[in-house]
């Protein structure tokens, strides 16, 4: 063997072990990281809200963090346990939240304290989306007759998917429903007076668009189908004018047409209603005060990446101007993971170029990323490494939270989450 081929075989090893070590489970050779976006949980008013907080290191090792879009001060993670302080303005007033919790099995539980006393707040690491979920207008030909039907997929709280098909006919059942590698299948049954019919549907989500067929014993039906609401799911961000002043707030529309509003100090509530109709928004923002209930109502007009309208309650009316985030530019660049292990530090490199096209680099060995899409915040891609004729895929599937990546790496061996930062 000469050195050339030595030394590419050591570089081969070296670069599948790093490969393979994104599959080891945190609790075999790591210690829990704090960094990346979190979805932190409490109770305002009697009713759930919700805030992201996200953790980020600077150049200099120290941590600096965001709850929505205020800032903090005073981050540290020392012995597992994460304090933080959040200064909250209200005109010419101030006043100071400090949080303490502890991280502990990938979750975090604590209480936030101030001179008026103390709630609990608890976090979980904030997951990506399965790019399935919502609701599909799907069309295909039965015949020389077009037909249509509305195909809804929603997540239960195991994380497992579920789905439901309507029409003018009717609704139909669907069943084992999954959604893996970009391709969606699930099962559909039809009944028709006393006869029974069974499809399988099989095909490709790519951003708001599906593709595919149905296969049964009759043969196969081309399908194509089309996100409903899809110019509408996002971030938003919101200015508002009253004759209290001007305010930013943020509102996240998921593909499932749920959604969230940034209403005070960067607490999120679920908004209810949400409707989209032609070009025509509508939802309702509702919050609580003790034994008192308070709504206010949006109405608006969709054009492109604008959305205006007014918010209305009992208080007045208010003018909304909105603008939709442009997150995909905001994943092209250079993106650090960092991972501490028994070895020492361990470091890898993915870059993202405007073109949509990256690459990962482990090891002084870079490998293409293939099937790359960016939904929203949301991005996913694969890398295959080949070694001894053998080949191994990478699924990545993670959310852009500012100058954060967090996600997680899928392999034959296992699922390894990580936390990147960008660099440049």
């Amino acid at each position: 063997m000469s050195h050339t081929s030595r030394h590419r075989s050591v570089g081969g090893c070296l670069f599948l072990a790093a490969v393979l070590a994104l599959a080891i489970p945190a609790s075999q050779a790591f210690a829990q990281e704090i960094t990346g976006p979190w979805e932190m949980t409490m109770s305002f008013g009697g009713r759930p809200s919700y805030a992201t907080l996200t953790i980020s290191r600077n150049a200099d090792g120290s941590l600096a963090g965001k709850w929505g879009s205020d800032e903090l001060s005073n981050v540290r993670f020392e012995g597992q346990r994460l304090t933080f302080t959040r200064t909250i303005r209200m005109g010419n007033q101030e006043f100071t939240m400090n949080y303490m919790g502890t991280l502990n099995d990938g979750k975090i539980t604590g209480l936030m304290s101030s001179d008026r006393g103390e709630f609990e707040v608890d976090g979980a690491r904030v997951k990506p989306k399965s790019p399935a979920l919502g609701q599909w207008a799907m069309q295909y030909r039965i015949g020389e007759r077009d037909a249509t039907g509305t195909l809804s997929i929603s997540q239960k709280p195991d994380g497992s998917l579920e789905g439901k098909w309507t029409s003018q006919r009717g609704e139909s059942e669907i069943s084992n429903v999954a959604f893996q590698n970009g391709r969606l299948r699930f099962d559909r049954t039809i009944r028709f007076n006393d006869q029974e019919f069974k499809l399988a549907f099989e095909g490709t989500v790519q951003g708001d668009k599906v593709t595919g067929a149905f296969t049964s014993d009759r043969g196969e039906t081309p399908v194509t189908g089309e996100r409903m609401g899809g110019a509408l799911i996002g971030k938003w961000e919101l200015t508002t004018t009253s004759d209290r002043g001007t305010r930013t707030r943020m509102l996240t529309v998921y593909p499932d047409m749920t959604g969230r509003y940034e209403w005070f100090a960067g607490v999120e509530i679920p908004i209810q209603d949400l409707k989209l109709e032609d070009n025509s928004v509508t939802f309702a923002i509702v919050t609580s005060f003790g034994d008192q209930t308070y709504r206010s109502d949006f109405k608006g007009t969709l054009a492109g990446k604008s959305l205006k309208g007014q918010i209305t309650s009992d208080r007045g009316t208010t003018e909304v101007d909105g603008k939709k985030m442009e997150l995909a530019s905001l994943v092209v660049g250079t993106w650090e993971f960092t991972r501490e292990t028994q070895r020492g530090t361990r470091t890898s490199t993915l870059t993202i170029k405007p073109d949509m096209t990256g690459s990962l680099t482990m090891r002084d060995n870079e490998v293409p990323v293939t099937d790359l899409t960016v939904n929203g915040n949301q991005i996913s891609f694969k890398i295959t490494v080949t070694y001894n004729n053998n080949e191994m895929t990478l699924d990545f599937k993670g959310i852009v939270e500012g100058r954060t990546l967090q996600g997680e790496f899928s392999t034959p061996r296992g699922v390894r989450e990580t936390v990147g930062k960008k660099i440049q």
